[in-house]
């Protein structure tokens, strides 16, 4: 993965932790999308 898609990524998880909408209620989901984006960038190195 290139740069501009590692900096995507993280745009766009952070922009799902702080947004109000979420799949389930709760820091629970954050917490695994956070997990998963960090995975999916350190992977792609």
């Amino acid at each position: 993965m290139s740069d501009v898609g590692k900096g995507m990524l993280i745009v766009l998880v952070i922009l799902y932790i702080v947004s109000p909408i979420d799949f389930a209620p709760g820091p629970v989901d954050d917490a695994i999308v956070l997990l998963l984006g960090m995975a999916a960038a350190k992977k792609s190195d």
